[in-house]
């Protein structure tokens, strides 16, 4: 098994499990993050992020299953959680295309990718189905997103 592969199955066999000291351990200081939602997190917020999300795991029912994907030569994971997200306890299913690169041992650079629309109806409901690919209203979910780990 290749250097890449064991470091991808350790980060999401700890996300399986809602370790996020594990996975947030495999992350380089100099990582980037980004996904729909969040743009250039740094080592601090990506770690607080994971944090936040899965120090609720038993409340919000979070689980999550993976599989490691090789495409055209390129690994990656695509995962899948569900939850239930926010007051209202809406009932999410989240599908994503993880791609990272990895340095010596440690995650450098890590892109999700998602149905940012899809996933705006299941979480957010009314408003997404009008607004959900409009730029604006991404942008104002992801600056609610950042001011909750920053």
């Amino acid at each position: 098994m290749m250097e890449k592969e064991i470091i991808l199955k350790d980060f999401y066999d700890a996300f399986t499990k809602g370790d996020f000291k594990k996975m947030n351990s495999l992350y380089d200081e100099s990582i980037v993050f980004n996904d729909p939602i969040f743009k250039d997190l740094n080592h601090k917020q990506v770690t607080t992020m994971w944090k936040s999300l899965l120090s609720n795991k038993k409340e919000s029912k979070f689980e999550v299953s993976y599989e490691l994907l090789n495409k055209n030569d390129y690994l990656f994971v695509r995962w899948t959680a569900k939850y239930l997200f926010g007051p209202k306890r809406r009932k999410v299913t989240n599908v994503v295309d993880s791609r990272m690169e990895v340095k010596d041992g440690k995650i450098i650079k890590h892109t999700d990718s998602f149905n940012f629309k899809k996933w705006a109806k299941q979480s957010i409901g009314g408003p997404a189905f009008i607004f959900g690919n409009q730029k604006w209203f991404k942008n104002k979910v992801s600056k609610a997103a950042i001011k909750k780990i920053s």
